[in-house]
């Protein structure tokens, strides 16, 4: 196992060496090592499978066919903030699972918005999610340290039990999402499963393999818009002189009415920000595991890198390079903005924009939804409300540190604390209730 830290090693090997470094090594306790029909696409290994499943996610979410959503997610971010005015005793972080939930589930699922209270749709999925987490890790089953222990556990019947179980649960509630998915009543934009039912031929899927592919962004989605989501009313917590200067923007372009995506162009601030949130404390430190090509070695300034060798990208220290990012520990979303005003462009040879959504074949094909899903969250929060941390009897800040995360499934995130949000606009409710019902 060789671990890449820096932002040149890991894009000249994970980037431009991707043809050689792309694979994925078997992660014994998923399905897909154990039986053909179900494989989350973002941890199979590289084959003709593969690539049909990638094709297919391509075509839904690249960044031209993504904005057939953005009504969805303006929806979406107006019930964000309606729900943080007339449920103040909802926690943030259920807040933050409601939108990250309901957000991609309608994307790939369609149907009504999830409540605030009551029936959860994507609840199991969820839960599922925190499975995944700790089976992607690598060295987390003792056949990944002695795969030539694999034929014996998966003949015994009893070892294999568990496997078995999560499988079958996890089969059948995929199967029931697909058959239960509905075209949305609201918008021009159809699902994610109905577009494969229309173009599984096109795609080279069958049926089982779609929902699979379906599952797998829900699986990818959800946790990680979360806990970013989370991250980002921690800095502006810590950082309010940022939260005004966006506010500042916000007022100038929109004035009394809500961003719209129409507005991102002008809503430079929002973006900087939503850049140094995903930099400044990146959610998955540790990226998913790549595998040299097992067909043959290569060498790298020196270094000797066997066929198979696992590759661990620190993302972390991808994101907190010194050599491409000044003060890297500093949150400072000026770093992407040009003196003017403008943005940035992206420093050669950095793929800045691209470090926590992966790397070279493995990048995340759903980053560009994600980032709609940010922007446009990030762009209502702050044109609605000022953020405060909440008191305690004695007037004093309940206060969460900037390194107090814990582990959170698949990512990590902050540990849950507290935030009040105070209106920022006259008629506010009025207004948020009004962009819901539309």
């Amino acid at each position: 196992m060789v671990v890449l830290g820096d932002v040149a090693t890991i894009g000249n090997i994970l980037d431009r060496k991707s043809g050689i470094t792309g694979d994925r090594p078997p992660f014994i306790k998923q399905p897909n090592s154990i039986f053909e029909g179900g494989s989350l696409a973002s941890t199979i290994s590289i084959s003709r499978k593969w690539r049909a499943k990638r094709r297919a996610i391509h075509v839904n979410l690249n960044v031209h066919a993504t904005a057939r959503f953005n009504p969805m997610q303006e929806h979406e971010a107006a019930s964000l903030a309606l729900g943080f005015l007339i449920h103040p005793e909802i926690s943030l972080v259920q807040h933050t699972h409601r939108f990250s939930a309901s957000v991609i589930f309608r994307c790939l699922y369609g149907g009504d918005p999830i409540p605030f209270k009551g029936v959860d749709r994507s609840k199991r999925l969820s839960e599922l999610t925190e499975v995944i987490g700790r089976a992607v890790q690598p060295q987390q089953s003792v056949v990944d340290i002695l795969p030539f222990l694999k034929p014996v556990i998966w003949n015994v019947k009893w070892l294999r039990k568990q496997a078995d179980d999560w499988f079958d649960e996890v089969e059948v509630e995929a199967n029931h999402l697909w058959d239960s998915a509905v075209p949305s009543d609201n918008w021009d934009a159809i699902t994610s499963v109905h577009d494969l039912n229309l173009h599984m031929g096109k795609y080279g899927l069958p049926k089982p393999q779609a929902v699979w592919n379906t599952l797998s962004l829900f699986l990818a989605g959800q946790e990680t818009t979360d806990a970013t989501l989370q991250v980002f009313v921690l800095a502006m917590l810590h950082h309010p002189q940022e939260a005004r200067k966006a506010q500042e923007q916000l007022d100038a372009v929109c004035g009394d009415r809500p961003p719209t995506f129409d507005d991102r162009d002008n809503l430079r601030s929002i973006v900087a920000i939503m850049k140094e949130t995903l930099r400044w404390r990146t959610i998955s430190p540790l990226g998913l595991p790549h595998r040299a090509s097992q067909v043959r070695e290569f060498e790298y300034r020196g270094y000797f890198i066997p066929k198979g060798t696992i590759l661990l990208s620190n993302i972390w220290g991808e994101t907190h390079d010194s050599a491409v990012y000044t003060d890297p520990d500093t949150f400072d979303p000026s770093r992407f903005l040009t003196s003017s005003g403008a943005l940035a462009p992206t420093k050669p040879d950095t793929r800045e924009d691209q470090h926590p959504f992966g790397h070279g074949r493995r990048i995340c094909p759903g980053r560009d939804f994600a980032n709609n899903s940010l922007f446009i969250a990030f762009a209502w929060m702050l044109w609605a409300f000022n953020f405060e941390w909440p008191r305690d009897e004695e007037g004093r800040d309940i206060v969460c540190g900037v390194d107090e995360f814990v582990d959170k499934g698949t990512v990590t995130g902050p540990r849950e604390f507290g935030v009040v949000f105070r209106a920022r606009k006259a008629k506010l409710k009025e207004t948020l209730e009004a962009a819901v019902r539309l």
